[in-house]
């Protein structure tokens, strides 16, 4: 059998773990996890705060207007908090690269000495070091790639778009917020809304832990649950502060 058809024929198979896997590093990954992030704030967020309103002597129509308002809100700060984390991050990843560049060229015996220390202390001998430092540095992209990673701890390019993270992170937010708001549109008793508002923004929660799960390859029951024990507390605080704070007020008043 010639060499070609043994490649060919051993040729690994993609398993859906390796699929997944994938997936998972890929920017599609990254996507997925700020959805996971801004819909669970916005379930969260809404649900604990109407909670609040249910308590409170208000009626359906104040408490459905209030609702959105602070889920348009809640998304623009997720939008802005996004863009300003990823910009920020952005900039001193950019920085840090122009400082290694700058280092390399500048003070190169230095730098030759931190990569073969760099690679002592991952368990090479001193042969295998300064045989590895050579080879490392006789490229300069390959020596600053190696001195981001394992000097600096910048594993990414550093290529992110604020405005594309912002939008995602703002949108999902906004997603989020619908469950917990859609009963006070068609029930006027603010008791049952807000029972109804409950179960749904629990649901929902339950499906992102389902979906955090698949994602982190822990138990489906694990992330389930802890997301809607988390956002159960969170609609029972606000719910007891927005009985808790008119008392309250009135006592003091």
């Amino acid at each position: 059998m010639h060499a070609g058809a043994f490649m060919v024929k051993s040729k690994p198979m993609k398993s859906s773990e390796s699929e997944h896997t994938e997936i998972w590093h890929s920017p599609k990954g990254k996507r997925i996890r700020e959805i996971v992030l801004g819909m669970n704030d916005g379930i969260v967020t809404v649900i604990g705060f109407l909670g609040g309103l249910t308590g409170s002597a208000f009626s359906a129509r104040t408490v459905l207007f209030s609702g959105i308002m602070t889920g348009i809100a809640g998304s623009l700060s997720m939008f802005l908090g996004g863009y300003l984390s990823a910009k920020s991050q952005g900039d001193f990843f950019q920085r840090e690269r122009d400082r290694e560049w700058k280092e390399i060229h500048e003070v190169p015996d230095i730098e030759r000495q931190e990569v073969y220390e760099i690679l002592l202390s991952m368990g090479f001998s001193k042969e295998e070091s300064l045989l590895f430092r050579d080879r490392i540095t006789s490229d300069p992209k390959r020596w600053h790639d190696f001195m981001m990673k394992e000097e600096l701890g910048i594993l990414g390019t550093g290529s992110e778009r604020p405005l594309s993270e912002g939008t995602w992170l703002g949108f999902s937010f906004l997603i989020g917020s619908i469950p917990p708001i859609l009963p006070y549109a068609f029930l006027s008793n603010t008791g049952t809304s807000f029972d109804i508002s409950l179960l749904l923004s629990l649901f929902s929660l339950g499906l992102l832990g389902i979906l955090k799960s698949r994602l982190t390859r822990e138990p489906i029951y694990k992330g389930a649950s802890e997301m809607v024990i988390l956002g159960g507390i969170a609609a029972l605080l606000g719910l007891f502060l927005g009985a808790m704070l008119p008392r309250i007020m009135r006592f003091h008043s």
